[in-house]
């Protein structure tokens, strides 16, 4: 496997310095996953690119958490578990979506069940969706344009999660106390 530079503002390419910019002013540090994919300025703003637009979607700032959290527990990134645990409490997203999601259990609100169920069935089936999972998503008050924007979400997570994997991305210090790691499985 290839060793990955954690890049700094320092030792970053010239052209990532504004999404690095971006997120220091947001969180007030360069989360680990940005200074990896540092390397590639192209990857770099692709990816600050999507996570920005789900911004534009109507799904609430808890609801966007919930979809990157499911999509990342389904691919089983352990980074992008934590970052989104940390963020989703601090977005509203409530501790037993939460730990419902972390363990790969049912959700006790219908509602966002079904926009997790959905997010994961997407990435599950690769976009092969069973009618019934579409309908599912329909019933539970979604629209067709925010099944087109569930993509974007599985989208945007897929860069980060598969980066991170290639990379063992480390986790950051204020991820620390929501670190994860999958349920292996028992055959």
């Amino acid at each position: 496997m290839p060793n990955f530079t954690l890049h700094t503002k320092e030792t970053a390419p010239t052209q990532s310095h504004g999404v690095m910019d971006a997120y220091t002013e947001r969180f007030g540090f360069v989360p680990n996953l940005i200074g990896t994919l540092a390397e590639s300025p192209a990857a770099t703003k692709g990816y600050a690119q999507t996570y920005s637009l789900l911004a534009e979607t109507d799904f609430s700032p808890a609801e966007q958490q919930l979809l990157f959290l499911t999509v990342s527990q389904e691919n089983g990134c352990t980074y992008c578990v934590a970052a989104h645990t940390v963020a989703g409490k601090m977005l509203g997203l409530d501790d037993a979506s939460i730990a419902a999601i972390r363990d790969g259990r049912p959700l006790l609100d219908p509602k966002l069940g079904a926009l997790s169920d959905f997010a994961r069935k997407v990435v599950e089936t690769r976009g092969h969706l069973s009618r019934d999972s579409i309908n599912n998503f329909f019933t539970a008050g979604y629209s067709k344009a925010q099944l087109l924007e569930v993509l974007l979400a599985v989208a945007t997570k897929t860069i980060s999660n598969y980066m991170n994997h290639l990379a063992n991305t480390p986790l950051d210090d204020a991820f620390l106390p929501a670190e994860w790691s999958p349920v292996a499985d028992v055959a």
